[in-house]
């Protein structure tokens, strides 16, 4: 059960809910500390004062071993990191394996602490934002997202830590589960893989694709699996990159062992069939026990 992706974030959230409200029992105060925090954070942002006018700390208040700083800080970095890693769990599953980057996943589990931080850094001081606004400029970081949803990524995991410094875990909470929800929906139902015929204004069927001729270049890919169609997924997502055609021929259910998937497929010229088979399994190992590839000639 523990391999169903559902379960885990289930498991996740639940256990992060459970662990905050035994946490706020066991210590009252830090609602009281979150509370002023959050009343500081309105006074300096939504009042029509100067900014150096709202309810600053005292000196001593200030200090990072305070528990008026140290709780809401704390707070804040805990927020960030529960509810930005299963975003990235959501990125490593769905993601195919030639667009996924380690670096990156890595960097959307760091990204919202350091932007909690920077929150309460600049947070009631004008000075300090346009200090921090130079600072940026002038390093420059040079990171180029090419593909559309790893920006999306980004920019949640921006606004988790953005909602987690101002104090609003509910905003972050609701952001984390919404995103996981629709981004595995629609990783789930392959959403957009073809586009849509139109004819005036009426949608055509699309097409079935066409069969694989029988030639010395096709080959019978069997896949053993316990998981039918998320195995059928992970193949035919996989074949779009390796195979130049391929046809799904059926699925053979044996009575003593997991189910097996028969593709006819023919590879393209650059695609090694030993190494195609290796990284099959490796990219589909949680959906497939095994993988055949089998050569068929004309006329059998």
């Amino acid at each position: 059960m523990l391999d169903n992706v559902i379960v885990r974030l289930l498991i996740h959230y639940v256990a992060t809910f459970l662990f905050f409200l035994g946490l706020m029992a066991l210590f009252p105060d830090i609602s009281i500390y979150i509370a002023e925090e959050q009343a500081r954070s309105r006074a300096t942002t939504l009042s029509s004062q100067p900014l150096e006018t709202g309810p600053l700390l005292t000196l001593e208040e200030s200090s990072i071993f305070h528990p008026k700083t140290f709780v809401p800080v704390s707070m804040s970095l805990l927020f960030s990191f529960l509810f930005a890693l299963p975003v990235t769990w959501v990125y490593r599953w769905t993601r195919p394996r030639k667009k996924y980057d380690q670096a990156f996943a890595q960097t959307l589990l760091v990204v919202p602490i350091a932007i909690a931080l920077v929150v309460f850094l600049v947070k009631g001081s004008l000075a300090l934002a346009f200090s921090l606004a130079g600072i940026v400029a002038a390093v420059r970081f040079r990171t180029t997202l090419n593909d559309p949803m790893d920006a999306t990524y980004m920019f949640i995991v921006i606004g988790i830590g953005l909602s987690a410094g101002v104090q609003l875990g509910s905003v972050a909470i609701l952001a984390s589960v919404a995103f996981n929800a629709v981004a595995l929906g629609v990783w789930r139902m392959n959403y957009g893989a073809q586009p849509a015929t139109l004819s005036g204004f009426r949608l055509q069927r699309p097409a079935l694709p066409a069969p694989v001729k029988a030639s010395k270049a096709t080959a019978r890919l069997r896949v053993h699996t316990a998981q039918v169609e998320a195995a059928r997924q992970a193949v035919t997502a996989f074949l779009a990159t390796y195979a130049k055609q391929w046809q799904q021929v059926g699925i053979v259910q044996p009575e003593d062992g997991p189910a097996i998937i028969e593709f006819d497929v023919r590879l393209k010229k650059s695609t090694d069939p030993t190494a195609f088979v290796r990284q099959l399994e490796e990219s589909a190992a949680s959906h497939i026990s095994a993988v055949e590839l089998k050569s068929e000639h004309a006329g059998q």
